[in-house]
């Protein structure tokens, strides 16, 4: 069997979703949107046991390389099961997360009509009495993470402090636990929305994906990817918490 020791590391770049993209410049350039890249990095790939069954620890490693002057706004990571017939995932991290709180001052402006008059000869005569109205309010705003599983699939969106304005939170890391018997690949892909500007309402829609499923099978991996995991044995136990994996130093 293979024996691989070193992560393996694929890097991507960036596409945007529409042809039009390709004719207008506006807010920024198809050029600003291949030059951002994402790297996806399987950092632990390892087989041990779940109740007594065969089970494989993941890791992975998202990390989003914007280019100059360029952010990611929002990101959708989705990530599936493969070629997998018998396999499934039965625990998963992380599942939520919020950053720091921020205030984001929202305006609006409200017309309210009136008329005062009459008729005459048929005809409608009055005096408009409208005025507008200011109102003001704070919306609390956070980078978030939220998460989906559905089958073979968990989806993760990614957003941003519209407040703070300083991206997602990046690098993200993930960690499941699949169910398998020795033969499965992921597939992973990527939809986002990329900005330069303070709008929220200035963004490029993006996408990106793993051309072709990464093959985890043991017969692939031979003694794993990534240093020894103590505990692959006994992964139902409570001490083998998988949010050790997904640990990151975020001050968003």
């Amino acid at each position: 069997m293979a024996n691989i020791t070193t992560p393996v590391d694929i890097e991507l770049c960036f596409e945007p979703d529409t042809e039009l993209a390709e004719r207008d410049p506006l807010p920024f350039s198809v050029e600003l949107i291949r030059a951002s890249k994402v790297t996806t990095t399987a950092t632990h790939v390892q087989y041990g046991k779940f109740d007594g069954k065969t089970a494989c620890l993941v890791v992975l490693l998202c990390n989003f390389i914007p280019t100059y002057q360029v952010r990611f706004k929002y990101v959708e990571i989705e990530l599936k099961i493969v070629r997998a017939d018998g396999s499934s995932i039965i625990a998963y991290q992380p599942h939520a997360w919020e950053g720091k709180a921020g205030a984001l001052p929202v305006g609006q402006t409200s017309k309210i009509g009136g008329k005062v008059g009459g008729s005459g000869g048929g005809a409608q005569v009055g005096l408009e009495t409208g005025y507008e109205k200011h109102t003001e309010r704070t919306e609390i705003k956070k980078a978030r993470i939220l998460s989906v599983f559905e089958g073979s699939t968990i989806t993760w969106r990614l957003s941003e402090n519209d407040v703070t304005r300083e991206g997602v939170p990046n690098p993200f890391r993930a960690a499941l636990i699949v169910e398998t018997d020795g033969k499965f690949s992921i597939r992973v892909k990527y939809q986002g929305n990329l900005t330069k500007s303070v709008d929220p309402r200035s963004w490029r829609s993006v996408h990106a994906r793993l051309t072709q499923p990464v093959d985890l099978s043991q017969d692939s991996i031979g003694q794993g990817i990534g240093p020894a995991v103590a505990g692959i044995d006994e992964m139902e136990r409570s001490s083998f918490d998988l949010t050790e994996f997904t640990m990151n130093k975020w001050d968003l």
